[in-house]
């Protein structure tokens, strides 16, 4: 009796996450919140942070622990493009940490993504402060994109745009019954 070949299946791959967080405490540690829930629903999440947050995490957090019991979870690393000794802990430096990682981190990134680096990448979730360069990534590997917005980054945004605000003669803010 002829035994029948069953035609083989492709199984698909288990969706991979890609999480990109903004170099700050309150947007990375929001994401790793993200991550840990994706994680529990058994998606696979690549979380890529700066080396310098990396290092910082792994020396100050009990990270591994925290994060053993998802197999699924990889953390890799990415240069924000600055010197080592540049200050990166107040609110001009985060500027300047934002505009290096726009400028040198693209084509790393995608690199990344092209050699299966950071795992084979089904879906961006990036920090909505790198909505340009995420976006026309997403676009170039026709993967999709979630823009996260983690609460603080409205704080963030004033910052960077105050000084701008302010020149532009938009604050105070004045209103129809004022006198100026």
């Amino acid at each position: 009796m002829d035994q029948k070949q069953r035609p083989q299946v492709e199984v698909p791959p288990t969706p991979r996450v890609l999480i990109l967080p903004l170099p700050a405490q309150g947007h990375v540690t929001s994401m790793l919140t993200l991550a840990e829930l994706l994680s529990l629903c058994g998606i696979d999440v690549t979380f890529l942070n700066t080396d310098h947050v990396h290092n910082r995490l792994f020396r100050h957090a009990d990270i591994e622990a925290r994060f053993a019991d998802y197999p699924g979870l990889l953390f890799r690393t990415i240069s924000d493009g600055l010197p080592d000794d540049h200050p990166r802990s107040n609110d001009r430096s985060i500027t300047e940490v934002l505009h290096s990682m726009i400028a040198t981190t693209k084509p790393v990134l995608n690199e990344m993504l092209v050699s299966g680096a950071l795992g084979s990448v089904t879906c961006i979730i990036a920090d909505g402060a790198f909505a340009g360069f995420a976006t026309n990534l997403a676009c170039e590997l026709h993967v999709p994109i979630i823009y996260y917005q983690p609460a603080s980054a409205c704080c963030l945004w004033t910052l960077l745009c105050f000084e701008d605000i302010i020149k532009a003669g938009e604050l105070p803010i004045r209103g129809i019954n004022s006198k100026s």
